[in-house]
């Protein structure tokens, strides 16, 4: 690869898919050689969602992250500067809030909902991955989180779920299924094509 040069990989997916999984895991792989740009982070506080007919806060839009802001901070490491950011602690007041820096890399890796979705994304990805997952299994993974992780009841998560989480996939997310370079499924664990993602991003290291 060339100096300075950037490898961008795209990793998208439903709710419950494995993406932070799949993060982790190649983060442990490749330790600091990727640089990691997580949506999750750049959620509207709140106060600046919007509402659906029945008065509830509806996060499964791509209004819903500050587009400007990560757009601004993903043009920044593509010029080899370092990003800080607050790590969004969605509906849980009690999750220490804790800071985010991501130094610029070879390999950038864009992970989120709506990283197909959003123009200033897609029009620059090298190489994009959509994970795929039973969607009871994929359900029960978003139940076990919500509950665990952001402080929402079960018929809180059961609401969103069949209002925002599927209208929002079938919407947003899904139809750039096909436009992947490599669908990975995640329903006990990541199938093999797992290895083709690793060995796309070696190649590119060596």
């Amino acid at each position: 690869m060339a100096k300075d040069s950037k490898f961008i990989v795209g990793i998208t997916g439903g709710s419950g898919t494995g993406k932070t999984t799949l993060i982790r895991r190649l983060r442990n792989d490749f330790a600091d050689q990727i640089a990691i740009l997580s949506l999750d982070n750049y959620y509207k506080p709140k106060k600046f969602q919007q509402i659906d007919n029945n008065g509830v806060v509806n996060f499964d839009l791509p209004e819903a992250l500050n587009t400007t802001q990560l757009e601004k901070d993903f043009l920044a490491l593509l010029g080899n500067e370092i990003v800080y950011r607050k790590k969004y602690n969605f509906n849980n007041p009690s999750q220490k809030e804790t800071g985010v820096r991501i130094e610029p890399k070879s390999i950038i890796l864009v992970e989120g909902l709506f990283v197909m979705h959003y123009p200033f994304f897609k029009t620059k990805l090298d190489y994009s991955v959509y994970l795929s997952v039973n969607k009871k299994l994929q359900f029960e993974r978003r139940i076990q989180r919500d509950i665990r992780e952001r402080n929402y009841s079960k018929s809180e998560v059961l609401y969103q779920w069949q209002h925002h989480v599927i209208p929002a996939y079938e919407n947003y997310i899904k139809p750039y299924k096909k436009q992947a370079d490599l669908i990975i499924t995640n329903n006990e664990d990541f199938d093999s094509k797992i290895t083709s993602l690793i060995k796309v991003i070696k190649e590119r290291l060596d």
